[in-house]
């Protein structure tokens, strides 16, 4: 057995890695970077950390701010005084997230917790503000962190912190190996934890290394099978065999020799890792030692976008994100790389133009004729370019318009642009032979536009005036007549079975069948659905099997050789553009359609329709006319307006990854809602079940997204509202749904995505929505409408039964009133007929007693007799009068002559005329009259009753006091005589009761009387277009006016 001395094993070792790290082999892959930086949204191009979280969301960490994105938006947490459970500080040196959610937020001073479901931060009390190197948990659920060089560890039982500050560790990063904790240090030293032992031991990963300025180790990672991959700030990258102790050197020094900071690392796959450096990205495989190192290109727009890398994430795709100081984000994904890009670079060897046309190839070469920069040779071996541009020379091509490219055994056709057919002999390089309308007259056009050889070797060429057959050994032209000589010829293509096809501008498609000597014309015709889609024909392919496809200005088309005619395919059966410029297959029959909008593959078993875009990789969406070319080995080649990419279907890998769909926003009356107090959303939209929204916020929209990473611009989506959809409703990649006027009620919302692959997802997002109906039409609303309209049935019943029960006791009372009115008119009639038989009785007896009276006046005691007994003949005679008077009003039979009249010595007369009864009952009558005559408008007669009426009232009930008063009105348009007595009060709720004819109050019975006085009064005052009421008491005393106009409509002078 052999034994070496451990001094002579690290002196091998370290020549050996020496060797291996000097040859530092590129590795011939292509990478193409998709960049996001603040014009995309980012809050900051210096990105210093990053993360995926457990639900897919991508987080970063910048010099300004925290960034959550989805694909599509960033979300930025930034420090807000003003806003409660904000960030506490914008730089952002870490992220990690535990086993249980949380996410830990390492920033310049201190670390926050972040609570995904309110998102909000909370600060981890530290006790100190340092800023947070690094975070890590162990396998028992401790978190790890390095504050300032300080390092701690939380335990989550226990809430127990340990600070690790007298070990003589200035830590900077940490790493986990088989579940030990690695550290590393500012002084040369990569410190491993005991956890038995709670120490720390060292290993120098310096020892065998060349002196330098500064030992400080940057970043730790795990490298597998017990390595730990050390990123210093001044020797590059190292590998620690922690099992024994040993390292080598695997990357010291870039090309030029300067030092290689590390900042980070990231497996790549198997062997292969990715180092961020000051550098760029070194990308290094472990076992064959070869590396790469990926830079920022100023021509490259696909390259890294700065070269100070400070950050790497692998997301669950695979795909590769990496955070620069300057440049924002740069994401790799494989699928993205699968085209290979050729577009010019100034100042580097590179592709003559942008806009490719055609693409020929020998042997060693492709040709590539571009309409911007002339022609280009490509060394398919060497993967160099050398240009052909017009310099002035004779052996120069004639333009930089290049078209029709033909590729013989020693020459090159180039047809051009209004330049004629140029003839290159590709040994020298130079041009031969220059052919236009000057030099052959047979020619009538200079655009040569496409160019063909058939099998039999015969040289065609479509010009924009007709197609030509072109003779290299007499340098001759002839026109082909079998078709319009005129034409503008823009295909031609020798079928499988020896048919020419020719495809023009204008004129739609030619066949010629040379066997038969037999022409077909095909054209567009708009009432014949299977006719050739336009007449204008970009290009005809026939594929392994036969068949003829022809790509036109109004889509692609299939040509049936049984029917003559053809299928046309279009934006209806998901071509992104009806505007088509050539098809090539690959090795697996699948036809790939070169259009305006991007790329298209068509299954040749399934005939679906896969679209690749710029966000697949491509250089541009919009492809050229008749650019396309397959080499031996399957790559395909097609130009478009920014150059010419390169890709072998062979190695596209479906993307299997399916990803979550998170809901990501949620405006109401496009505005977006926050979470906050009144607020629908009490937690993150993104996690929220139900949203509960009031009736006027029934128009909100939905944001949603997959988070799938790899061209997320071609994830579709698929939503279904139930309680407003019955099926899914398919929105392309459309990923915001609108919803205007919902009516109330429970809605559940569904939101499903697929991937770049077309693959849907397996977990779906989904939310359920209730819009609540306005308090008018809420459920306690109805329950009151309910009682309302309960209680209105009720109260209509009610009143329904009440209204019957009136209407029934209006007809008792209406034959009770008929009956009274019937009484009534027999009383009157009666009276009215006794008022007749007494009256002319008791005329007959007043004429003799007055007579008598004369006589006996000599006989006291007969004459005291004789005056009672005239007395109450005149009573009985005023009684009939009244009758009949009344029995007048009521018949309508009484007229009123309207007189001038002294009203106050007319009721001085009446007041004459009862002296006798104011002396018997000793009253004391009081007359408030003016002192000069007063004249008005009346019926003497109904004055006369109206007054004797009311007086012989108030005499009648006073018990001490009558009073009479006039008084005209201010405005001289009538006066007013009030009537008083102090007898017995008459209530006022009776005032219309009195002036009812037979009414007589209960006080009244003792007195004399019919009950018809006062109704006759009030009627005669009416007549007069005057009024009679019982006036409110305000001297307790009964008061009667009597208001009557001074003047009538006629008038009598006496």
């Amino acid at each position: 057995m052999h034994l070496y001395s451990r001094r002579s094993l690290k002196k091998l070792t370290y020549c050996l890695l020496i060797i291996c790290a000097s040859t530092t082999t590129l590795l011939g892959q292509s990478y193409s970077f998709v960049h996001y930086q603040v014009e995309n949204g980012l809050s900051n191009n210096a990105v210093l950390s990053s993360l995926q979280d457990n639900k897919g969301f991508m987080w970063f960490g910048t010099k300004d701010g925290l960034n959550r994105f989805d694909g599509y938006t960033f979300k930025v947490f930034r420090n807000d005084a003003d806003k409660k459970g904000s960030l506490g500080n914008n730089i952002i040196y870490c992220l990690y997230q535990d086993k249980d959610g949380r996410l830990w937020v390492g920033t310049d001073r201190g670390i926050y917790l972040y609570n995904e479901l309110t998102e909000r931060f909370a600060l981890f009390n530290l006790g100190t503000d340092d800023e947070i190197r690094d975070i890590k948990a162990d396998r028992s659920g401790n978190i790890w962190f390095i504050a300032g060089i300080t390092l701690h560890k939380y335990n989550l039982a226990n809430h127990k912190l340990t600070v690790y500050n007298k070990q003589g560790i200035n830590a900077v990063s940490m790493a986990f190996v088989n579940g030990d904790l690695w550290v590393s240090t500012t002084a040369r030293l990569v410190t491993k934890y005991d956890a038995n032992t709670d120490h720390f031991t060292s290993v120098d990963v310096f020892s065998h290394s060349k002196p330098c300025t500064a030992y400080w180790i940057q970043k730790l990672a795990d490298a597998g099978n017990g390595n730990l991959l050390v990123g210093t700030s001044n020797q590059g990258i190292k590998l620690l065999n922690t099992t024994a102790g040993t390292y080598r050197d695997v990357i010291t020094n870039n090309e030029d020799k300067t030092e290689v900071f590390v900042r980070d690392f990231i497996k790549k796959s198997g062997n292969e890792y990715w180092a961020a450096t000051e550098s760029g990205i070194y990308n290094f495989n472990l076992n064959t030692g070869k590396a790469a190192l990926l830079h920022k290109q100023y021509n490259d727009p696909y390259s890294l976008t700065d070269n100070a890398v400070y950050t790497f994430c692998k997301d669950r795709e695979g795909g590769i994100w990496a955070g620069t100081y300057f440049g924002g984000l740069n994401y790799y994904a494989k699928q993205y790389s699968y085209f290979e890009k050729y577009f010019p670079k100034v100042g580097e060897n590179s592709l003559a133009g942008n806009a490719v046309r055609e693409i020929a190839a020998d042997k060693k070469s492709l040709w590539i004729g571009t309409e911007d920069g002339g022609l280009s040779q490509y060394d398919i071996n060497k993967g160099l370019f050398k240009n052909f541009k017009p310099l002035g020379k004779a052996t120069d091509i004639s333009t930089s318009n290049i078209h029709g490219l033909l590729n013989t055994d020693k020459e090159l056709l180039i047809g051009t642009f209004e330049h004629g057919l140029d003839i290159l002999n590709k040994a020298s390089g130079k041009v031969i032979g220059h052919y236009t309308v000057f030099s052959d007259t047979t020619l009538k056009s200079n655009f040569f536009y496409t160019l063909y050889q058939t099998r039999s070797g015969a040289i065609l060429a479509g010009t924009t005036r007709g197609l030509y057959q072109y003779y290299p050994a007499t340098h001759k032209f002839r026109v082909i007549t079998n078709i319009p000589t005129t034409a503008f010829y823009t295909s031609i293509m020798e079928d499988s079975a020896g048919n020419i096809w020719v495809g023009s501008y204008r004129e739609g498609l030619f066949y010629y069948n040379s066997k038969i000597r037999k022409s077909q014309h095909y054209i567009y015709n708009v009432n014949d659905s299977h006719s050739i889609s336009s007449n204008k024909v970009n290009r005809i392919f026939e594929d392994s099997s036969g068949e003829i496809w022809v790509a036109t200005e109004n889509g692609l088309c299939k040509y049936d050789k049984t029917r003559k005619n053809f299928l046309s395919i279009s934006i209806q059966n998901g071509l992104p553009s009806n505007v088509i410029y050539t098809m090539l297959e690959d090795d697996e029959r699948n036809l790939w359609i070169s259009t305006s909008k991007g790329l298209v593959k068509r299954d040749s078993h399934t005939g679906n329709l896969k679209t690749y875009t710029k966000a697949d990789g491509l250089l541009s969406d919009q492809f050229n006319y008749n650019s396309g070319y397959k080499d031996s080995i399957g790559n395909l080649y097609f130009g478009c307006v920014k150059g010419m990419i390169k890709f072998n279907p062979a190695n596209f890998v479906t993307n299997t990854y399916k990803p979550p769909v998170y809901i990501t926003g949620f405006q109401v009356n496009n505005q977006e809602i926050e979470i906050k107090k009144g607020s629908p959303l009490s937690r993150s939209v993104s996690f929220t079940d139900t949203v509960e929204l009031q009736y006027n916020q029934s128009s909100f929209s939905i944001d949603f997204a997959a988070l799938s990473y790899t061209s997320p611009q071609t994830a579709g989506y698929a939503y279904k509202m139930a309680g407003l959809d019955k099926d899914w409703v398919y929105l392309s990649t459309n990923r915001k749904v609108y919803f205007t006027r919902l009516s109330t009620g429970t809605y559940h919302f569904k939101v499903k995505a697929t991937n770049s692959s077309g693959l849907w997802s397996q977990y779906n997002a989904s939310l359920t929505i209730i819009i609540d109906p306005p308090y008018w039409a809420s459920i306690y609303a109805w329950l009151i409408y309910g009682v309302l309209i309960a209680s209105g049935i009720y109260i209509l019943v009610r009143n329904y039964h009440r209204a019957v029960n009136e209407k029934n006791r209006r007809k008792i009372d209406l034959l009770e009133n008929e009956k009274e009115k019937e009484l009534y008119h027999a009383k009157i009639t009666f009276f009215t007929h006794i008022a007749h038989e007494i009256r002319t009785p008791l005329t007959l007896i007043k004429g003799p007693m007055e007579k008598v009276m004369h006589k006996v006046a000599l006989f006291p005691d007969v004459k005291k007799n004789l005056t009672i007994m005239e007395r109450n003949i005149d009573r009985l005679l005023t009684l009939t009068n009244q009758l009949l008077d009344f029995r007048k009003t009521e018949t309508h039979g009484f007229s009123l002559n309207f007189v001038k009249t002294d009203i106050t010595e007319f009721i001085k007369d009446v007041l004459l005329r009862f002296r006798p009864t104011i002396e018997h009952k000793k009253l004391q009558v009081k007359n408030t009259l003016p002192h000069h005559s007063f004249y008005a408008y009346v019926d003497t007669e109904a004055l006369n009753k109206i007054l004797s009426n009311l007086v012989d009232n108030s005499l009648k009930y006073a018990v001490s006091k009558v009073s009479i008063s006039l008084t005209p009105s201010e405005d001289d348009n009538t006066f007013t005589i009030l009537v008083k007595n102090d007898g017995p009060l008459v209530p006022f709720e009776m005032k219309d009761k009195i002036f009812e004819t037979f009414y007589r109050m209960k006080e009244a019975e003792k007195q004399s009387g019919t009950g018809i006085g006062l109704p006759l009064s009030r009627y005669l005052a009416e007549l007069h277009k005057g009024s009679l009421n019982l006036m409110l008491s305000e001297d307790n005393m009964n008061t009667v006016a009597l208001v009557l106009p001074i003047h009538q409509d006629i008038e009598f002078n006496l």
